[in-house]
């Protein structure tokens, strides 16, 4: 009667390679993620405004965590001095690049997923120019300063003028607050025709 022997190297290889095919997707999957979370803080940045307080409390996070996870390594104790500091100094602009992007994130997240109910309001607007930037573009040609009244801060968005318009100063908004800011939903300005 023969023998049959199982082969338990290839069975330990198949898993192996499943575990980094898992992992792999896991990964591209959370980077993914990542970059779309940053590009939707871009596209509703202009829309939110964050208090300082906040602001202050969450890059203050970020620089706290950043060193604590850079000089937790316990390895990097057996080395010489200088190489050390070098490779600390080095973990820690990474870590904290890092946790940048994802506390400025955060706050824009929370304000615009937060569950409550928007405020319908008039409130006093300015046309600026030159307006809010644009990133490495420049900036906006014209910009619209709508006044949250809750907390006295400013909504600043591009705008685009049409001339055959005249611009009052009162506008219609609708807003969504928040503990830690307000989003600006929706707003109409009072105008009439030239």
């Amino acid at each position: 009667m023969p023998q049959n022997f199982k082969n338990y190297n290839q069975d330990l290889l198949k898993k192996v390679v499943l575990k980094k095919n898992i992992t792999a997707i896991v990964q591209l999957s959370v980077a993914l993620l990542f970059i779309l979370n940053i590009l939707f803080a871009l596209r509703v940045h202009q829309r939110t405004i964050i208090f300082p307080k906040i602001e202050f409390s969450f890059f203050s996070v970020a620089i706290m965590l950043s060193f604590l996870l850079a000089f937790s390594r316990k390895k990097m104790l057996k080395k010489p001095f200088l190489e050390r500091i070098k490779q600390y100094l080095a973990r820690a602009f990474m870590i904290f690049s890092f946790n940048l992007l994802i506390f400025l994130g955060i706050p824009i997240d929370i304000i615009y997923f937060y569950p409550t109910e928007s405020k319908i309001y008039t409130t006093e607007y300015k046309i600026t120019a030159p307006g809010p930037s644009r990133g490495k573009h420049g900036h906006c040609k014209n910009g619209l300063k709508i006044l949250d009244k809750d907390n006295n801060y400013f909504f600043f968005l591009c705008i685009n003028l049409n001339d055959k318009i005249k611009y009052g100063t009162k506008a219609q908004v609708r807003v969504k607050e928040t503990p830690i800011g307000s989003y600006l939903i929706d707003y109409k300005l009072f105008v009439t025709s030239k």
